[in-house]
Order: C-alpha cells, then sequence, then structure tokens
C-alpha cells in the first residue's frame, strides 16, 4: 500500500513538472503532417486514435497496474519503452512519450503499428473503426502542408549547378559553341 503511495506521488511530481500540450485537432494534424507521420489517407484515423486515447494530450499517463501503464498521446505501453532510460521495442524512455516534443511518439507508433495494426489500441477498435472519422480537411495545412525547410548541408552550390552539363546550362552551350570553332 505505502509503495503504490509513493509511485502515485512520484508520478504527480513528474507530470506537473513536464511540459503538457493539449493539441487542437488542427494544430494535432499540422503536427503530424510536419512530422511526415503517415500517408494522408491514414491521417483522421490517426487523429480519431489520439483523441479517443489520450484526448489530444501529451502528458496522458494511465496506469492499469504496477506492471502495466500507457504513456503520451497514442498511450503506448511500457513494453514499448523503458523507465528512466532508453528501452523496449522503440528503444525510447517512457518519460519521453510524456513531453511535447511528438516526433519520438510518431516513431514509435509507427513501430507499433508495424507490428500489431491499429488493432492494438482497444480504443480505435471500439470508437474508430467503421465510425464516421474526424473532419481534417477543413484544417489550413490539410491543403498545404508544412514543409521543413532543406538540409543546407544537402543544398547544391552555385558553381557546381553552372558547371554541371545541364541542356539548359548556359556554360555548357557556350563551351559547346567554343569547341565547334
Amino acid at each position: 500500500m505505502g509503495g503504490g503511495r509513493v509511485l502515485c506521488l512520484v508520478l504527480t511530481i513528474f507530470i506537473s513538472t513536464t511540459q503538457c500540450k493539449v493539441f487542437t485537432r488542427c494544430q494535432l494534424t499540422r503536427e503530424l503532417l510536419k512530422a511526415n507521420f503517415h500517408q494522408k489517407t491514414f491521417l483522421s484515423n490517426w487523429v480519431c486514435l489520439i483523441e479517443q486515447e489520450s484526448g489530444r494530450n501529451t502528458t496522458a499517463l494511465n496506469v492499469k497496474s504496477a506492471r502495466k501503464q500507457y504513456y503520451g498521446l497514442f498511450q503506448i505501453g511500457n513494453e514499448y519503452c523503458k523507465e528512466g532510460r532508453k528501452g523496449g521495442k522503440c528503444n525510447v524512455a517512457c518519460e519521453a512519450l510524456l513531453d511535447d516534443d511528438i516526433r519520438d511518439d510518431c516513431s514509435c507508433a509507427l513501430q507499433v503499428f508495424e507490428e500489431e495494426g491499429f488493432k492494438y489500441w482497444s480504443k480505435w477498435e471500439n470508437r474508430c473503426k467503421g465510425e464516421r472519422l474526424p473532419d481534417i480537411e477543413k484544417c489550413p495545412d490539410w491543403q498545404y502542408p508544412p514543409r521543413a525547410s532543406p538540409d543546407r548541408f544537402k543544398r547544391t552550390p552555385l558553381r557546381s549547378r553552372l558547371t554541371e552539363p545541364y541542356p539548359y546550362n548556359i556554360l555548357t552551350k557556350y563551351q559547346r559553341l567554343k569547341r565547334r570553332k
């Protein structure tokens, strides 16, 4: 009994110090698109799943028993993460699933999906499957999704673009004309 109270106190303190983010439906859609999360055709299913599992709350924690806890937006079980350090099937700390950076949550959720599909999440089975899904097409980012800027180290320098043999490159045409003379 005393151990349960200590665990509850520790979790309460941890959650109160963690950054909490409760997304609106469109904010969640934007973040999922920004993270290149999944195909657009399944995005409504993911939004429905997140709404049903966590209420779009990044710090959602569901303690079923001392051995079974579910973390974050996707309510990922502790077999996929490790408390206090990286580990589990997703090689992620459970606490990382409770912050407002959802990239690690998305990565782990995709791994769960690849292994078990949507059936892993019982609330998706009961409340989303075969039901009317959230209308995310009205969100502004649905038509024009946010794009991350290209990595500056992968950009082609101007000099190499000018010297590459493209058919419409002015420098190349000049060099060809010069060779003919």
